[in-house]
């Protein structure tokens, strides 16, 4: 039963950590190839940072069951992102980016919330994929 248990964690776990991998593999190229005037750059990078952002705490909702552990998760990845960017060529790390990226957490929240109201039979189902049936609450 131990190992049903670990199996159902990494199944519940695995789109959040492969999301967090596709971030890292974001953040650890150059963003020169994004062209256009310093303002459109501006938002198209930022727009970036606001859905990477929305989506990882979606899926740390889905796996932690809790938004506030889910919202400090995200944010704290966040901070090793800019940390990481800090020393990639042709990056930079910004305090600045991880405010975005907290707005881009509380974006995701919202879309969450209206998800729930909207499709709550699917919503139930996500929430309890991978866990035993014993848990499962009607």
């Amino acid at each position: 039963m131990g190992q049903k248990i670990k199996i159902n964690k990494i199944i519940i776990w695995f789109p959040a950590l492969l999301w967090m991998m596709f971030i890292y593999y974001l953040s650890s190229i150059p963003t020169t190839a994004i062209t256009g005037t310093s303002l459109q750059r501006f938002i198209v990078l930022k727009t970036f940072h606001l859905i990477e952002y929305a989506v990882l705490l979606v899926l740390i909702v889905l796996a932690t069951l809790s938004p506030a552990r889910s919202i400090l998760f995200s944010y704290l990845y966040s901070l090793t992102d800019e940390f990481h960017q800090y020393f990639v060529i042709g990056r930079s790390g910004h305090f600045r980016d991880t405010l975005i990226d907290l707005l881009g957490i509380f974006i995701g929240l919202i879309v969450l919330q209206f998800f729930k109201k909207t499709f709550p039979k699917l919503w139930l189902y996500l929430l309890h994929y991978g866990k035993s049936k014993k848990n499962i609450k009607n």
